[in-house]
């Protein structure tokens, strides 16, 4: 189908707990440059004033919207159940998601669907970002994404790119992502048992819909870089090594073969990370990771500055934090 000025897109907010944030969210959607958006509010049971400040802001400004509407549920789901809600209720022909603490930038909208415009045969787009503090301050504009990069040049055919995400399910710039309503359907329904990597599994699955992936390096969204957001949390670091372990055994090793070497190097890092006790306590991660194929392979390429990163994997957020420090 054709995009024109016409074209109908659903901005979902994900929200839970997010009263901080959500009115710069909300704000961000309506001063679009794309016009024909319906806005769709899907609240995880939040118990602080999330819902009634949507609900208040609502009255001053869906004029401005196609269409409005406000989802709740009783009790607390998780993410993956909380974006199928959203989902099901939008109504566009391409949905935008965005958490209740990032931002829109203005002409986020109108960049993906001139991009769209462009490249017909895309259904899955993925740009640049801003990353910002929890005061709003710029971090860093446009930050370089090794593991997207590294993602992007594995497009050929389906097999290739679910081989490269499952040798390194990387931060895709997870907040940018601009999708067809086609494509993304039933993408968060198959593991609702999932609360973290909903990103993750959509993924696999939207990949195995045939989605034709395009990123566009171009900043669309500020994405807020704080301690509360699920991401980022310490406190559930437990949780977030299991479903980790969990995505590894389910979604990843079967895309991984014992009788290539870079496959069984990742099925090596993955036995350092999740099954090797130690020695006394002290895994030697740092040492262990050189007797990966899969390291070597990405340092030769220059893909990693900050090789250790990698191998310490994409869910020990105290660790991305770190490197945020490190880089700028």
């Amino acid at each position: 189908m054709d995009i024109t000025e016409n074209t109908l897109v659903s901005v979902i907010v994900v929200a839970y707990q997010s009263d901080k944030f959500i009115l710069e969210t909300l704000d961000s959607i309506r001063l679009q440059t794309w016009r024909n958006i319906e806005l769709i509010i899907t609240d995880d049971a939040s118990t602080d004033k999330t819902v009634q400040i949507c609900s208040d802001w609502l009255i001053q400004h869906k004029n401005c919207f196609a269409n409005t509407e406000i989802l709740t549920v009783s009790h607390n789901t998780g993410i993956p159940a909380n974006c199928n809600r959203g989902l099901n209720a939008a109504r566009g022909s391409w949905v935008k998601f965005i958490g209740a603490d990032d931002i829109l930038l203005e002409s986020c909208i109108d960049d993906n669907m001139k991009a769209i415009n462009n490249n017909p045969k895309t259904s899955f787009v993925l740009s640049d970002l801003i990353e910002i503090n929890v005061d709003g301050e710029i971090l860093r504009i446009s930050p370089k994404n090794d593991g997207l990069n590294y993602f992007m040049r594995n497009q050929k055919t389906k097999k290739r790119q679910l081989k490269s995400y499952a040798r390194w399910p990387a931060f895709l710039n997870t907040p940018t992502f601009f999708l067809k309503r086609e494509i993304i359907q039933d993408a968060f329904k198959s593991d609702y048992d999932f609360k973290i990597f909903e990103d993750t599994i959509s993924i696999f699955n939207i990949i195995n819909k045939g989605a034709k992936i395009l990123y566009i390096k171009t900043p669309t969204v500020k994405y807020r870089i704080h301690d509360k957001a699920i991401s980022r949390n310490t406190k559930i670091n437990d949780i977030r090594e299991k479903e980790a372990y969990l995505i590894f055994n389910k979604y990843r090793k079967k895309y991984l073969s014992m009788f290539n070497i870079i496959d069984l190097s990742v099925i090596y890092e993955s036995w350092i990370r999740f099954k090797f006790k130690g020695i006394n306590g002290h895994k030697g991660e740092l040492i262990l990771q050189k007797l990966s194929f899969f390291y070597w392979l990405l340092k030769f390429n220059k893909y990693r500055e900050n090789i250790s990163k990698y191998f310490l994997d994409f869910t020990k957020p105290n660790i991305k934090y770190k490197r945020y420090e490190l880089e700028k």
